[in-house]
C-alpha cells in the first residue's frame, strides 16, 4: 500500500512539475514584453543619430535653398541660422559646411558695433570640416586667403599649393596660382622697415 501511494506521488510530480515550469516562463516572459521603454529625454546622442537617419533630404535641401535666397539678399545673419540647420540634418555635407563659413566670414566684415564674436575662428573651424570630409578645394582657397589676411604665410601656402597639386585646369587653379605668387611677395616683404633696417634713415619729408 505504501509503495503504491509513493509511486503515485512520483507520478503526479512527474505530470505537473513541467507545467509549473512552462507557467513560470510564460509569467516571466509576459513581464519581459510589459517592460517599459526607456524615455527619450536625455538620449541626446540617440534621438539625433535617429533624426539623421530619419531624415528623407527635404528638409536639407530646403534649408540649403534658404541660405542661398539670403545671401543673394545679403541677409548673412539668416543665412548663417539656415545653413547651421543644415549641418545639423547633415554633418557631413561639406557644401552646407562651406557655404556656412563663407557667411561667417561675410558677417565678420560687416563690422557691427559690440560685436565680438570670432567670425574667423568659426569660419576657419568650418572650412577645416569641409576639407577633412571631401578634400574641398573651394574651401582650401578661402582658408589660404583668410590664413594671408592673418599673416599665417606658411598655412596659406600649404592649401593654395595643395589646390596646384591637382593640377585642375580650372578657374580655382589660377586664381591660386595669382594668390601664392602674391604671398611670396607679402611673406618677403619687412613688416615694419624701420625696424627691420635700423641703420636706414627714413626720409618723412
Amino acid at each position: 500500500m505504501k509503495r503504491n501511494n509513493f509511486l503515485l506521488i512520483i507520478v503526479l510530480l512527474g505530470t505537473f512539475w513541467p507545467l509549473r515550469q512552462a507557467f513560470l516562463a510564460g509569467k516571466n516572459f509576459s513581464k519581459k514584453i510589459q517592460a517599459p521603454v526607456a524615455p527619450m529625454e536625455g538620449r541626446k546622442t540617440e534621438r539625433s543619430v535617429r533624426n539623421l537617419l530619419n531624415d528623407s533630404g527635404v528638409a536639407y535641401n530646403t534649408w540649403m535653398q534658404r541660405g542661398k535666397k539670403y545671401i543673394q539678399r545679403k541677409e548673412y545673419e539668416q543665412a548663417i541660422l539656415a545653413f547651421r540647420k543644415a549641418v545639423y540634418l547633415r554633418p557631413a555635407e561639406q557644401e552646407a559646411r562651406f557655404l556656412l563659413a563663407w557667411c561667417y566670414e561675410k558677417r565678420g566684415r560687416e563690422g557691427l558695433p559690440g560685436d565680438m564674436t570670432d567670425w574667423e575662428a568659426l569660419a576657419e573651424q568650418e572650412y577645416l570640416a569641409a576639407i577633412a570630409l571631401a578634400d574641398h578645394l573651394p574651401a582650401r582657397y578661402n582658408l589660404a586667403i583668410l590664413y594671408r589676411q592673418q599673416e599665417r604665410f606658411d598655412e596659406a601656402r600649404k592649401h593654395l599649393e595643395h589646390i596646384l597639386l591637382i593640377n585642375k585646369p580650372d578657374p580655382l587653379t589660377r586664381k591660386a596660382e595669382k594668390e601664392i605668387s602674391a604671398l611670396f611677395h607679402q611673406s618677403m616683404r619687412p613688416r615694419h622697415i624701420a625696424v627691420e633696417l635700423p641703420e636706414m634713415e627714413i626720409n618723412a619729408e
